[in-house]
């Protein structure tokens, strides 16, 4: 039963809706009607009321005035005119106000017995017939309109004029009274009333089927419409078929139409930018891969640079050496073997210090103390093996934020210092050496080694010598700005600087540029 009251539902459907309309709109339409026929039936009945009374008046003002005209002995009571005269003035009134067909005049006495009654004859006839009631059934005689019940159901009107419109009939207890049936009135099985409310109740079912007739038309291509659209919703077709019309069900289906129509070219061309995405992602990809390779093959080649600069720095100069007192021993076999022994001793420190220099060099291959202590931790260390294995005054300093500093630039650096440190000890012929790592305002660091030894010339060529020329290119690795300055007799200087925060230097801006001491 509740699926049949949702049914009425009008949310559910525009037939539904349209067909309430209908429904709603009949009804006002009866209520309306039905009301204009209260209304007119009480104008009717209001006008009715007002003829009557106006006859009844008339009717007692010219009896007053015949009466009243009548001559009679001086104090002598008046008395009515004959049957005659009051049938004339009766029948002129009539014609004057013209009340209903079957109105009737009576005079009653103050018994309620009827004395006259116009048309003649018609009383019996009206009791008989239970148009009128009989005197006895008369009531008291009010001024104005009563409605008097018969005994079949059947109701009668009657206007009493007042007494003071006719004193002389009132002197001799007599009013003048009109009957006249309710139904000529207005009120009865005929009634306008009756009859406004069966044309309304008509009208109200005629507008109800009219109603349902036209949503069910009107939803017809809607509903072809809908279902089309579902269909589409579900895959099952492409497009719809265009509606014939100029309605708006008509206007609709174009604009869906068209709407699938771009929605399908869109879809068609995002399947095709799709496909060419997809090709450019595996070009891009096959590129990425590629550079990735050679981004693995610069990292071989960086590390081996950074094998062969470390080669170089320990074991190609301790093979020098020995090289250098393999010959000194063959000359002194030759020409001084007594200084012999003293020589080999001598040899052998060589090779136990290249032996060193080559487990050093291994262990830190091994070991990164850079990234697990930090760039100043790891300078400081590789400082004081420098001051204890050459002997030198070796002087550090490091701000606290430079000395956290722990990625790959930082493990750069820490190579640059123990490759200067090494030039430093192999060619300044220093007695003093400075460690200095700061921090600059600008979110830079800055990495300064420097001696008190004979110097050189840095504008001049060094060939053989690949020191200066390992510091400069692990400098362009990191993009870290190298200044070298040095001159005969007055030391040598090196500066790295180095941007950490987020503003980095452009890549290729970094190297060393050489500076001669002045």
């Amino acid at each position: 039963m509740f699926r049949s009251f949702r049914a009425l539902n009008p949310k559910r459907s525009l037939a539904t809706a349209v067909a309430w309309f209908a429904v709603v709109l009949s009804l006002t339409v009866a209520l309306a009607l039905v009301a204009v026929g209260d209304y007119a039936a009480g104008s009717m009945l209001a006008q009715h009321d007002a003829t009557l009374k106006r006859f009844a008046g008339e009717v007692a003002a010219e009896l007053e005035r015949v009466v009243a005209s009548t001559p009679r002995a001086k104090g002598a009571a008046p008395v009515l005119p004959s049957q005659g005269w009051l049938n004339a003035v009766v029948d002129a009134v009539r014609e004057r106000t013209k009340p209903g067909a079957r109105a009737r005049v009576l005079l009653i006495d103050e018994r309620r017995g009827v004395v006259f009654e116009r048309p003649s004859g018609a009383a019996t006839a009206a009791a008989d017939a239970g148009d009128m009631p009989t005197a006895p059934a008369l009531p008291p005689l009010l001024p104005g309109v009563a409605l008097l019940p018969g005994d079949d159901g059947r109701r009668t009107v009657m206007v009493v004029a007042p007494r003071e419109t006719a004193p002389s009939l009132a002197a001799l207890g007599v009013q003048v009274a009109v009957l006249q049936p309710a139904e000529e009135r207005g009120i009865g099985g005929g009634s306008l009333q009756e009859k406004l409310t069966a044309i309304s109740i008509l009208l109200s079912i005629t507008a109800a089927l009219v109603g349902a007739m036209f949503a069910r038309r009107l939803t017809r291509g809607l509903g072809a419409l809908t279902a089309q659209v579902r269909r589409v919703a579900r895959q099952e077709a492409e497009g719809i078929v265009e509606p014939q019309g100029r309605d708006e069900v008509a206007v609709l289906g174009r604009a869906f139409s068209r709407l699938l129509q771009a929605q399908r070219r869109e879809h068609d061309e995002l399947d095709r930018l799709t496909r060419e995405l997809e090709q450019r992602v595996q070009a891009r990809t096959r590129e990425v891969e590629r550079l990735a390779a050679d981004s693995r093959y610069a990292a071989v080649v960086r590390e081996r640079l950074r094998l062969a600069r470390d080669l170089h720095d320990t074991l190609a100069h301790s093979m020098m050496e020995m090289l250098v007192e393999v010959r000194t021993l063959r000359m002194l076999h030759a020409h001084d073997p007594a200084k012999l022994g003293a020589e080999l001793d001598r040899a052998e420190e060589v090779a136990r210090q290249g032996i060193k220099e080559a487990r050093e060099a291994v262990s830190q291959l091994r070991l990164n103390a850079v990234r697990d202590l930090g760039l100043g931790a790891a300078l400081g260390g590789a400082a004081n093996r420098f001051a204890e294995r050459t002997g030198l005054d070796v002087r550090f300093s490091a701000d606290p934020q430079a000395a956290t500093f722990a990625d790959a630039r930082a493990e750069t650096l820490f190579r640059i210092a123990e490759e200067a440190l090494r030039n430093i000890d192999r060619h300044a012929q220093a007695s003093r050496a400075d460690l200095a790592l700061r921090n600059l305002a600008d979110g830079t660091i800055e990495l300064a080694i420097t001696d008190d030894g004979i110097g050189f010339d840095a504008g001049a060529a060094h060939p053989g010598h690949y020191g200066l020329v390992g510091i400069q290119e692990q400098a362009q690795l990191i993009d870290a700005e190298c200044e070298l300055r040095s001159a005969p007799g007055q030391g040598t200087a090196v500066r790295l600087r180095l941007r950490v925060g987020p503003e980095m230097s452009a890549p290729g801006e970094g190297g060393c540029r050489a500076a001669q001491l002045h």
